[in-house]
């Protein structure tokens, strides 16, 4: 089985004349980019990022090796990823990365679904189910509206309220 990795950030532009780039990061908190060791991009080379400050969201950085600003132009749109087992494990945590092909069950532990992906578009964090019609639901991913995440059996339980509309929208695309 091949590592898994995560994402941490993308470097979406450089930053001045010396070669710093800026870094949207993913992670809970904007330091955790570099919180765990080299990153790596798509293609398996190794990044040693340097944070020089925060700014409007996002990390301004320095990056070895990288001291112009070709050479940081280069670098946009650069997704920067870490292996799984380079995060910690903290008992009755989770990662979502770790929820991602997870059974999704009702109260009643029928499965409704599978998790397959994360999204927040600015409103929060939403939980991608593929339901077995095909079919591909949102639901916010908030406590209060789960009921259990088991990060040790790999398995989810939501109240079914949200899946309800389901059924009438099958087939409809957006």
């Amino acid at each position: 089985m091949a590592e898994q990795v995560i994402a941490v950030g993308v470097i979406t532009a450089p930053h001045g004349i010396r070669g710093a780039v800026k870094i949207k990061p993913f992670t809970a908190r904007p330091e955790g980019v570099v919180a765990y060791g080299a990153v790596y991009d798509k293609a398996g080379r190794a990044y040693d990022i340097r944070i020089e400050r925060h700014a409007k969201g996002q990390l301004i950085c320095r990056v070895d090796g990288v001291n112009d600003r070709n050479a940081a132009e280069n670098l946009r749109n650069t997704w920067l990823y870490i292996n799984r087992d380079q995060l910690p494990e903290e008992s009755g945590y989770f990662y979502q990365n770790d929820l991602l092909g997870a059974k999704v069950e009702d109260q009643d532990g029928n499965v409704v679904g599978i998790c397959t992906g994360f999204f927040d578009f600015g409103g929060g964090a939403m939980l991608e189910i593929e339901r077995p019609e095909n079919l591909r639901v949102l639901v916010p991913f908030a406590q209060k509206y789960r009921l259990s995440v088991d990060a040790e059996v790999i398995r989810l339980t939501i109240d079914p309220i949200w899946l309800e509309d389901t059924a009438k929208t099958k087939g409809k695309r957006a």
